[in-house]
């Protein structure tokens, strides 16, 4: 059973759309909002073999529409 639940990854997502680098703060600071996010994802696809890996890649740019903020 998944320790993880949808909300979980909305309200994550939602984090890493507020921590997203803007276009101006250089390379370096979005290799390391990059290697989260995926390292995010590694344990996300250990938790639910049903994760969709490129939805929350996605879901985790900033504007994404992500339903945890309804």
């Amino acid at each position: 059973m998944s320790k993880f639940t949808r909300s979980h990854y909305e309200t994550i997502a939602l984090a890493m759309q507020e921590s997203c680098p803007a276009p101006g703060w250089g390379p370096t600071r979005r290799v390391a909002w990059e290697s989260v996010r995926s390292s995010l994802c590694d344990v996300f696809e250990y938790d639910n073999n049903r994760f969709d890996r490129g939805r929350f890649m996605a879901a985790c740019e900033k504007g994404a529409n992500v339903r945890a903020r309804t």
